[in-house]
């Protein structure tokens, strides 16, 4: 299951009532393991795993398995398996995550489970939904970055390429045949970055002509024995 964790205990909150969890005869493993696997490969999204572990009897988890987002990579990891377990109750248990991250829920039925599962598939659909949404509005910025571009590089004469990631457009304007400046544009500043854009790139432009060179560095990189003039004094 490929949701973040405050999300999956929104959903075994919803989920899973706890009213009159079904107990669970350890005598009968083998029979139940073999009921509930059929049941849950009848429920629409669901995949089965395996894991050697779970073959001793003193094995808490009884049965495995993963709601696949459709839409994603179907790379599969443990950390998106949800368990069947029989907790120190003797009740059975929908579980997800380890050790302090555990998330679990008491099933009473599973018709539980179903509906779990069908809301969970439900909000991979809105997701990518959202992030169809959200790439269209990128693209149509980026498109108006650089048609922006376009006429400047037109008007003051310099070569420039692009690419973009979810947050912004990196714009690289050629100072040379050896050097080049890279520009990041961030999509949700877009609007007031863009008229700025010309002077920003003239001025840098002018100050490598004149030669003076620069680049941008995090503060941690600098040498740690930098003394700093602090302008107040």
């Amino acid at each position: 299951m490929k949701l973040p964790l405050p999300s999956v205990r929104k959903l075994f909150r919803e989920h899973f009532s706890g009213e009159s969890p079904i107990e669970i005869d350890p005598g009968q493993r083998a029979a139940l393991i073999k009921q509930w696997r059929s049941k849950l490969e009848k429920i629409e999204g669901v995949r089965l795993t395996n894991h050697p572990g779970d073959r001793d009897s003193r094995s808490p988890t009884w049965v495995r398995f993963t709601i696949p987002d459709p839409n994603a990579s179907q790379t599969y990891y443990r950390s998106d398996e949800l368990r069947l377990e029989r907790n120190e109750q003797g009740e059975l248990e929908c579980v997800f995550g380890k050790f302090d991250r555990e998330i679990a829920g008491p099933i009473s039925d599973f018709g539980e489970v179903e509906s779990l599962v069908a809301e969970v598939l439900r909000r991979y659909v809105r997701r990518h939904a959202g992030e169809a949404k959200r790439a269209k509005v990128r693209s149509m910025k980026s498109k108006a970055i650089v048609a922006r571009v376009k006429a400047l590089a037109k008007e003051e004469q310099f070569d420039f390429a692009t690419s973009m990631d979810t947050q912004k457009l990196r714009l690289f304007v050629k100072l040379s045949s050896q050097h080049m400046i890279e520009i990041h544009i961030p999509f949700t500043r877009f609007e007031k970055v863009l008229p700025q854009l010309q002077e920003t790139i003239r001025t840098l432009r002018s100050l490598y002509e004149d030669g003076l060179r620069f680049k941008m560095i995090g503060f941690m990189q600098a040498d740690w024995r930098t003394e700093w003039i602090r302008y107040e004094e």
